[in-house]
């Protein structure tokens, strides 16, 4: 079960660091405070908070 905890947060992680670039290049573009930068923003929390629950199970 661990194993598969792992895995699951370490494809999350990745997936944070795509959110992560997304955003960026998004403000790099469009500005801060245009609504898709807000959007991966959310995401980004979201994400991290699943991640974090993650690693919360593996103990």
């Amino acid at each position: 079960m661990k194993a598969t905890s792992a895995a699951a947060r370490l494809e999350k992680i990745e997936q944070l660091e795509t959110l992560r670039n997304k955003m960026i290049q998004t403000a790099n573009t469009f500005g801060i405070q245009h609504p898709m930068v807000l959007k991966y923003s959310k995401k980004i929390d979201e994400t991290h908070n699943k991640i974090m629950q993650l690693q919360h199970n593996e103990k």
